[in-house]
């Protein structure tokens, strides 16, 4: 029996493999949040669907993951994801039919894009804005440690991975030394932004945010009551495409009864 925590396959397990008897089952199907495998006293192993491997806090039972080829659908989708938010925040609410008026703005191509991360989706995400944006820079502490100049950043989008390290990597420090006007970009994790300091600052200055990803989920904390302009929110769908849905059911059924 299958034990699961996303909603990523929809119909496509059938019915009756499906259990919520944590004691009854004997596979997960992990989403992105942990769990407690102590509660399950029959599983004989775990399909994570998905990537991330921050809500795996176990290894006394074997861990299986996409292949690489799936892998590479969540990487390219999340990027492309990514690449929508940036122009959304920068060309949403410009205009007014009513007044047949527009708001005065600088060219998207002198703006400073800075990506944290570069592994494989931020990597993606610079290919995919080079033809857009004159300034870009990606910091990965990996290659320099050396921390970036974050006061020069008009966008800055977030891939790094979730880690002890790295919970609440955003934070008033930082915020504090960005433009009043910054647009940050979440589709990692939302434990990697401090989530009383971002409200602060968002209420205090022009800055605005698009997260695809919370600190609960479903998420209804204090950044819900601003508007979709100041913190516009995606369910947690960077990546769910209906390709990388089945593609992972079918790896996923590759180790399922082995």
């Amino acid at each position: 029996m299958i034990w699961t925590n996303t909603a990523l396959f929809g119909n496509l397990i059938p019915k009756e493999k499906i259990t919520q008897d944590k004691t009854k089952a004997t596979s997960i199907i992990l989403g992105a949040f942990p769990i407690d495998i102590n509660e399950f006293p029959n599983v004989e192993f775990v399909f994570r669907a998905g990537v991330g491997a921050d809500n795996i806090n176990f290894s006394n039972v074997r861990i299986e993951f996409p292949s690489n080829e799936t892998k590479d659908l969540i990487y390219e989708e999340t990027a492309n994801f990514t690449s929508y938010l940036i122009f959304k925040m920068l060309y949403d609410h410009l205009g007014c039919l009513n007044t047949w008026s527009g708001i005065k703005r600088n060219i998207t191509q002198d703006k400073n894009l800075l990506i944290l991360g570069g592994g494989n989706i931020g990597s993606k995400v610079y290919d995919k804005m080079s033809p857009f944006f004159k300034n870009i820079s990606i910091y990965d502490i990996k290659v320099d440690p050396t921390p970036p100049d974050y006061s020069n950043a008009d966008i800055i989008t977030l891939h790094i991975p979730y880690n002890s390290q790295n919970k609440g990597f955003i934070n008033k420090k930082i915020l504090k030394q960005c433009k009043d006007d910054l647009i940050l970009i979440n589709t990692a994790r939302g434990g990697l932004v401090e989530e009383d300091d971002l409200y602060d600052i968002l209420i205090k200055t022009d800055m605005r945010a698009a997260f695809d990803v919370f600190w609960e989920e479903p998420y209804t904390g204090k950044l819900t009551t601003l508007s979709s302009n100041k913190f516009f929110m995606t369910p947690h769908i960077a990546s769910s495409s209906i390709e990388f849905a089945q593609r992972c059911y079918e790896d996923f059924k590759q180790h399922y009864g082995r």
